[in-house]
């Protein structure tokens, strides 16, 4: 028998058709939800009537457990809270009655599934970290469980060794003497790689895990949440950058020019109708910057007040970027942002952001010095600049330590200190985040009117066990010229460095 394992829905109507018409086309026997069919999304009404329809078993996840008055939502976030309520309004009296009806656990034939972990499912504890997984192998006989919850999907194995280990999602085979929890993503609210609904299959009589990722109609989803009245997610927007092509040719009109008459008779509409036009590209500009401001704030929510633009004047651009993904991880890979050769028209720096203290008295400049892309700050007197890369989520990866590398020239008129920051976070199971630490390091020596002195430095920096995001940031405070090249930050467990002599 083939069961398509599905979960966090989350009230997603587009995804959760993309994913219904492949678990078609898998030719999958059952479907089994994990819970969270509701909550954070645009159409709780409509997904649930489907589950209810097409879904063989469904789990009461923590989401549907605060929508029915099994759990107090007192520690779910804003965003989460207040959806609850607004779900509550839409469903009718038979919608939440059959969420109270919805049982934490499931026993089937050879394996067994919870929205949590199962040493306690009604707890709804998170299984992130391998060792977590630990508590629902004590609690469980099964080779083979499956959980939802971290939207995160992953693989957690233990074997003779009694070590537990995460694997990134992959198709493969149970192997006798192990034991496996599955973890199969998100179908409506996915927050890592490329943001696409996730699922698996699994098949008896094989006994093999198919993982399954798909994009759906993000378009529709918008439309959805808009309709609804509620914010952009910020995993949405992400989506959508990621999800662009970039342009390999200037855009080109390939359209017929209009007859002369007609381009006159064009001039003349437009000359009758500009008044409109121009309240309407009014409003359409105010639209634009609240979008923004919107954008701004619901990133700023998710990571808390830690995320707030730098306490500096001048903000460029005056919002957060959308965060990075530091999966899948490779040997040697930058988890920061490349610097640009070049600052955009209107002062952006791609991938960046950047912050600043008094622009008459302030420059930023960006070019190449021997072959190496180099940031060049000017001051004109002693003033405060920032810069800083997008949030990075290390969800998949189990890193515990980042080297850090960076160079830079003073000037011989330098005075002042450049430190280099990494900005730890923890994520909370109400998705916000808390800032857990910020080791500092200042970048001193090679003031000198040779263009070819520079500063150095390179650290491995251990990271606390709850870490799950990080930021890397430059605080300068300082009189003169400072030139910074890119800096790197990389996986220390593959890049076993040693600081040279010299570096701080």
């Amino acid at each position: 028998m083939r069961y398509a394992i599905v979960s966090d829905i989350h009230a997603n109507l587009a995804a959760w058709q993309t994913v219904l018409k492949d678990i078609s086309d898998m030719r999958a026997d059952k479907i089994i939800c994990l819970g969270d069919v509701s909550g954070y999304g645009p159409k709780p009404v409509e997904v649930l009537e489907s589950v209810y329809r097409v879904v063989h078993v469904t789990l009461m996840g923590n989401h549907d457990a605060a929508i029915c008055g099994k759990l107090d939502p007192a520690t779910f976030s804003p965003r989460a809270k207040a959806a609850v309520s607004r779900h509550r309004e839409q469903l009718s009296e038979a919608g939440i009655a059959w969420l109270k009806t919805l049982p934490f656990e499931l026993a089937a034939p050879g394996f067994r599934c919870a929205h949590g972990d199962f040493s306690d499912p009604a707890a709804f504890r998170y299984i992130i970290e391998a060792d977590e997984a630990l508590p629902s192998w004590k609690a469980t006989q099964e080779q083979l469980l499956f959980v939802g919850h971290s939207h995160l999907p992953a693989i957690y194995v233990i074997g003779a060794s009694g070590k537990p280990h995460m694997v990134d999602p992959c198709d493969f085979e149970l192997e006798d003497g192990k034991r496996y929890i599955i973890n199969p993503g998100s179908v409506g609210y996915p927050r890592v790689g490329d943001c696409r609904s996730s699922y698996c299959v699994y098949d008896d009589s094989t006994k093999s895990i198919l993982f399954r990722q798909l994009p759906f109609d993000s378009e529709g989803y918008r439309k959805a949440l808009q309709e609804a009245g509620l914010g952009e997610d910020a995993w949405l927007q992400e989506r959508e950058n990621l999800a662009s092509l970039p342009s390999l040719r200037e855009r080109l009109s390939f359209s017929k020019p209009a007859p002369e008459n007609t381009h006159a008779q064009d001039v003349l509409e437009h000359v009758r109708v500009n008044p409109f036009q121009s309240r309407r590209r009014l409003l359409f500009l105010l639209g634009l910057a609240a979008c923004a401001a919107l954008a701004a704030g619901v990133t700023a929510f998710r990571a808390g007040r830690t995320l707030a633009p730098p306490a500096l004047a001048v903000t460029v651009p005056a919002f957060d970027l959308p965060s990075r993904n530091a999966y899948p991880l490779t040997p040697g890979k930058n988890l920061l942002p490349g610097l640009p050769d070049a600052l955009a028209a209107d002062g952006r720096m791609e991938g960046w952001r950047y912050a600043f203290e008094d622009r008459t008295r302030q420059t930023f400049t960006s070019g190449l010095r021997d072959g190496a892309i180099t940031l060049c700050i000017r001051h004109a007197g002693p003033c405060k600049a920032r810069l800083e890369s997008p949030l990075i989520t290390l969800a998949g990866t189990q890193l515990s330590a980042l080297r850090l590398r960076g160079q830079l020239r003073k000037s011989d008129a330098f005075s002042g200190t450049v430190f280099y920051q990494l900005i730890t976070y923890a994520a909370q199971p109400d998705d916000t985040l808390v800032h857990v630490a910020t080791p500092s390091f200042e970048v001193r020596g090679a003031k000198s009117k040779s263009p070819a002195a520079a500063a150095a430095l390179n650290r491995k920096i251990p990271l606390a066990k709850r870490v799950t995001h990080v930021r890397f940031r430059i605080d300068a405070d300082f009189d003169g010229t400072l030139e910074v090249e890119q800096p790197t930050l990389t996986d220390a467990a593959h890049d076993t460095d040693a600081p040279k002599k010299g570096h701080t």
